[in-house]
């Protein structure tokens, strides 16, 4: 036989072999409504693998959905539900990072709040002086010296009628209005537009500070620290805890401060006041720790009622009106609530669990049924031969007009699941077909 064809006889043999070797782990929900999407078409317009983490999504009133990356670069995509394609549209100007920072005002704009790559883990120091709280006091100094020649985060407009239909390759940057630095040497890491969309509030890293840009006049208002605390709550250690997340809410902006206790800001004073509502999470008097959790994530849901999760992975809601907190509880052992969004079958959706360990997907419901938490086990792809991957990690979520969930992977290579709600979880639970 000539040795060209024992080559391919030998080739499709221990292909095949691999194939039925490396076994998927498969969702406990009917798989075929999760899936993945490439952020670009491969070898062509695709994000670069170290630049694709998914670190922002929102659900656009045009009915795409728009999302930043973070990495040696970041870029802004979108998703187009006509074509069911994922479309780059260039670099975010020179920003490293973009953290939970997507908003959209009027006519569609969308504004982004850009800094350096929040998701990147820190340089720590090697020799550490002795003394009372030295490794805390070391860290803030490492984590200062990460922003030490660092301008500020940028405030971008883009505006999606004008610049959606053209197409970007890899090297082009996307076309955006320059609102100029929002806090000079700190990351933008949330931001919130008000009802009437005249003026974006937020918060910064590492400083904490809070402020207030005006759309109209394009002048940054800083209303000071939002919190003056410095605490290390971890699951990631070398994070200082601010929330990660800010609401706007009756006219007020919503968020967790010092001790986890939440805070509010109020346009019409210009000051803060904490509430007597304190988020749920582990504190001083359990653990021999100087330090509290903070918010994860804030979503409306009812008329005076906000849902929100923690960094200790408690999911809550709060009622603004009576100040009146209660816990939902706790859907995984592990730490941390990485993204949350509210499906419009009335499911709280969110992605649980720390850096180190696969994240897995569950649902809350607040329907009225009284279902509970569900599980629906990890974010795993399988449509082999053509293409297969299970999801480690993930910090962002939004949901689609539609109602469809869209996840983005915080990975390197990272693709934009989705998921389609109505599917039903096997019975027991685990799926049986997962190898053991």
């Amino acid at each position: 036989m000539n040795s060209k064809y024992i080559s391919l006889l030998i080739f499709f043999l221990l292909g095949g072999q691999a194939i039925r070797a490396q076994k998927c782990v498969n969702p406990h929900v009917e798989a075929h409504r999760l899936d993945f999407r490439d952020i670009g078409y491969p070898a062509a317009t695709e994000i670069p693998a170290d630049n694709s983490p998914i670190s922002a999504l929102l659900s656009h009133s045009n009915g795409k959905i728009y999302g930043a990356t973070s990495g040696k670069q970041s870029y802004l995509f979108n998703y187009d539900y006509l074509t069911n394609k994922v479309y780059p549209l260039g670099k975010i100007a020179e920003a490293k990072g973009v953290h939970h920072c997507l908003a959209e005002g009027t006519n569609g704009l969308i504004y982004i709040g850009t800094g350096l790559n929040e998701l990147e883990n820190l340089i720590l120091s090697r020799d550490i002086p002795y003394g009372r709280r030295a490794i805390e006091n070391q860290l803030w100094i490492d984590i200062k010296n990460k922003y030490k020649n660092f301008e500020g985060g940028h405030i971008y407009v883009y505006d999606p009628q004008k610049a959606d239909a053209d197409v970007y390759l890899p090297e082009h940057t996307a076309k955006l209005e320059d609102l100029g630095v929002a806090v000079a040497g700190n990351s933008i890491y949330t931001i919130a537009i008000n009802s009437t969309k005249d003026r974006i509030y937020g918060i910064t890293y590492p400083d904490a500070i809070f402020f207030e840009l005006d759309l109209k006049t394009k002048v940054v208002k800083n209303y000071g620290q939002w919190m003056d605390m410095k605490s290390y709550p971890g699951p990631e250690r070398t994070w200082r805890a601010i929330p990660r997340s800010l609401i706007c809410f009756d006219g007020k902006i919503y968020s967790s401060a010092d001790n986890g206790l939440i805070q509010c800001f109020d346009p019409s004073t210009g000051k803060m006041e904490q509430t007597s509502m304190r988020i749920p999470g582990e504190y001083w008097e359990t653990q021999n720790y100087n330090a509290f959790p903070v918010v994860e994530q804030l979503v409306k849901f009812d008329n005076d009622i906000i849902c929100g999760s923690t960094s200790d992975g408690f999911i809550f809601k709060m009622n603004t009106k009576t100040e009146m907190l209660v816990v939902l509880g706790k859907p995984r052992v592990e730490r941390r609530v990485r993204a949350m969004a509210l499906g419009n079958d009335r499911q709280l959706y969110m992605i649980c669990g720390e850096k180190d360990n696969v994240c897995r997907l569950f649902s809350y419901d607040l329907s009225g049924q009284n279902k509970g938490f569900l599980d629906f086990g990890v974010l795993g792809v399988d449509r082999s031969p053509y293409y297969a991957k299970i999801g480690y990690q993930f910090d962002a979520m939004c949901t689609a007009e539609d109602g469809t969930i869209f996840i983005g992977e915080s990975d390197r290579r990272a693709k934009l699941f989705f998921y389609v709600p109505g599917g039903n979880i096997v019975k027991g639970v685990l799926n049986p077909t997962n190898p053991r």
